[in-house]
């Protein structure tokens, strides 16, 4: 039997997400391992994906091999230095989805032979509707950025950012994003309810509308502004309900990603000064 050629550190929901993608895509089980402490977990998605569970251990890694990160950031000082010669020997390729780690910091532990590419996938993933933003340095080639295309595009749309400065703000508004989107669901429900209609039958207009508004704006290509005011009558129920969320939307979302993108600075900092 051939080595795997996509090991997994970590797994986790993304790892799962990711996996059950590529096997969505055709890629073998026998062409995926997942490395992970726990014994329970792993072998829940070798058995669930038919893939190869193994220990946290680092193993061999061939030149065209793809090991992709799905730890948690905080845990990148302690494993990915044992993976270190592994990788160097290759070198495979790394894709880490490490929130706020920057390349500096993963070449720091990986050595500089290894071709680093960060990838911020999101929760949707999990149904393959994922949104994931890459970024790799310049010394990165072509080659290596197909590869990671291919498996994040297993899980949904892709977008590369040229300016590493901005993974913290696409990691502010698309890796996190869902969870909010998700909160502005929650909210629109408990109106509903509020106003007397069922907690099912509001779920399914919250979620159904959503949705709708969402696709209608990707799909027309045409701004939100735009698509809001050709649904907006003047004194109309649609005018008087945006005239409450204009009181404090805007700011509270741009305080929102603020905070998301502050945080993702402080993990960088946190593991460029060893302390994560």
């Amino acid at each position: 039997m051939s080595e795997p050629r996509i090991r997994f550190i970590g797994a986790g929901n993304m790892a799962r997400a990711i996996i059950a993608g590529l096997r969505r895509q055709g890629v073998a089980g026998e062409e995926i391992a997942v490395h992970a402490p726990h014994p329970e977990r792993r072998e829940a998605l070798a058995r669930d994906y038919g893939i190869i569970s193994c220990d946290a251990d680092a193993v061999t890694v061939a030149a065209d091999s793809i090991v992709v990160y799905a730890a948690k950031p905080k845990q990148v000082e302690t494993i990915l230095p044992r993976w270190r010669a592994a990788l160097e020997a290759g070198p495979g390729i790394f894709l880490s989805l490490a929130a706020g780690i920057t390349s500096a910091s993963l070449k720091r532990l990986l050595g500089p032979k290894v071709p680093v590419l960060r990838c911020m996938p999101n929760t949707p993933a999990q149904i393959g509707a994922g949104m994931t933003t890459l970024y790799a340095d310049a010394s990165v080639v072509a080659e290596h950025r197909r590869a990671a295309e291919t498996v994040l595009a297993a899980v949904g749309r892709c977008l590369w950012l040229e300016d590493e400065g901005l993974m913290d703000a696409a990691t502010a508004l698309a890796g996190s994003g869902p969870a909010y989107v998700l909160l502005f669901l929650e909210a629109l429900e408990d109106a509903g309810v509020l106003q007397g209609l069922p907690r099912a039958t509001a779920r399914i207009l919250a979620s159904e509308t959503v949705l709708g508004a969402a696709r209608l704006a990707q799909e027309t290509d045409t701004a939100p502004s735009l698509l809001r005011h050709q649904v907006t009558s003047p004194a109309g129920t649609t005018a008087a309900a945006l005239a409450v969320w204009e009181e404090g939307l805007r700011t509270l979302a741009q305080r929102a990603v603020q905070a998301a993108v502050d945080r993702s600075r402080a993990l960088a900092r946190a593991t460029e000064e060893g302390k994560s």
